[in-house]
């Protein structure tokens, strides 16, 4: 293990890539994804996620592995499944994992397309390290045929697996009917799996939901999914709050929402850590220049946002960013390094908090009373978002290629391409 945490971290510094972030998490090279099977295990918290080694983009998918103590600082650790099975020969696609009787289980999609012709299916992996996994071989544990009404076999994944009373339960994203939708599972030993119901199911789901995520935050039920709208529109991230009904195994929807004002964060998991808090972690990637790190001759590509902790406030559902966070007065000129800042004061109305780095700045601008521009202007391009916070003073995580914003329910990440931010001034603007 230690050879190939020294392998990884020489990878990572061949390249002298000052848009690599600092300490959101990126593979040591190729492409990254969606966060899967996010869980403490074995005294770490253990991040699996979408990989392709071999270039920095989409391909064939493979399971990467890494673990910290912290959520902060990363160990490199082997590649946990790649697709070498006739039910998942062209990608592990995403999942979750649970602990049961010491061994970690794992749900995953099993993707498998033949000229065109794609079947998805759910599919279990055992460890008793974390590290090493061996499929089921009865593989995979959930098809399309379990499903009612009109299916479509391209469209059923990302298994979400937790435990409810004595009962294990999965939540699948599935296109029924035409429309994004999302269904439940039930279990009793985590192998063999029965259809419950249809949880959420409509046009406002597009043409296909994923990545979904069950969480009851005190006593507050909620649905966290990613919804392929289509028609040309990126793709976004919903919250939906409600009760989950466990007699009848229906989801009563009481208010739904972005979970992220951005449309550069994207499949989202959550999951407990030791200390019992639940901590959420998204894919941040540019949505309007995926590519560009590829084109460029980056050897990375993707990474993860900060791990952010999930609390209640009056009924919000509240988003904080974990680690050390440093206050920022506001002033004229100060000089900052890379992390977490809450602002001491309010930026005034019409005047601008200005970040400035290596490459390019970002504008914070106050516009009206409850109104913000935030204004990127990168190596890559210039970007303009129209962001309505619900607190004032704002706590930013800064980093080389990204960006965080925070509030108190609302949150704005963008993948900025701007690295080596150093110095925050603050300018009246006209």
């Amino acid at each position: 293990m230690k050879e190939n945490s020294y392998l990884y971290e020489k990878i990572r510094k061949i390249d002298n890539d000052e848009l690599r972030p600092l300490f959101h998490f990126t593979a040591p090279v190729g492409w990254i994804n969606d966060p899967n099977g996010l869980i403490h295990y074995k005294n770490y918290c253990q991040l699996y996620y979408q990989y392709n080694p071999y270039a920095p983009h989409w391909d064939n998918m493979h399971w990467g592995h890494a673990r910290s103590k912290d959520g902060l600082h990363w160990e490199d650790m082997p590649i946990a499944m790649k697709p070498d099975h006739e039910y998942d020969k062209t990608g592990v696609f995403s999942g979750s994992a649970i602990e049961k009787d010491g061994k970690l289980y794992v749900l995953y999609t099993g993707h498998v397309d033949e000229n065109g012709q794609i079947t998805e299916t759910q599919c279990v992996a055992v460890s008793d390290d974390g590290v090493d996994f061996k499929k089921y071989e009865n593989n995979p544990v959930m098809t399309v045929a379990d499903l009612p009404g009109e299916t479509d076999d391209s469209n059923f994944r990302d298994p979400k697996v937790f435990k409810h009373g004595d009962k294990y339960y999965c939540v699948v994203a599935a296109a029924l009917e035409k429309h994004g939708s999302l269904v439940l599972f039930e279990s009793d030993d985590l192998l063999h799996w029965s259809f419950k119901s249809v949880l959420l199911q409509g046009e406002e789901y597009g043409i296909m939901t994923e990545c979904p995520d069950y969480f009851n935050i005190n006593g507050q039920d909620y649905l966290a999914f990613s919804v392929i709208l289509g028609d040309g529109r990126n793709s976004v991230v919903y919250l939906a709050k409600g009760h989950m009904d466990w007699q009848n195994f229906k989801f009563k929807l009481e208010e739904q929402h972005r979970l992220d004002d951005s449309d550069d964060f994207y499949a989202s998991q959550s999951f407990v850590d030791e200390k019992d808090n639940r901590i959420i972690i998204p894919w941040l990637r540019s949505a309007d220049h995926v590519n560009y790190l590829e084109e460029s001759g980056h050897l990375w590509n993707g990474m993860m946002g900060i791990p952010r902790m999930l609390t209640t406030i009056n009924g919000q559902l509240i988003q904080k960013p974990i680690g050390t966070i440093n206050d920022m007065s506001l002033s004229d000129s100060q000089d900052i390094d890379l992390g977490s800042y809450k602002l001491t004061e309010e930026i005034p109305i019409d005047h601008s908090l200005i970040l400035k780095g290596d490459n390019g700045e970002i504008h914070i601008t106050r516009k009206k009373e409850d109104q913000y521009v935030i204004e990127i202007h990168s190596p890559v391009f210039i970007k303009t978002v129209s962001w309505h916070p619900d607190n004032h003073k704002l706590t930013l995580v800064i980093d080389n290629s990204s960006f965080e914003l925070f509030s108190q329910s609302k949150t704005l990440s963008i993948v900025t391409f701007v690295a080596g931010i150093k110095q925050a001034m603050l300018k009246k603007v006209n």
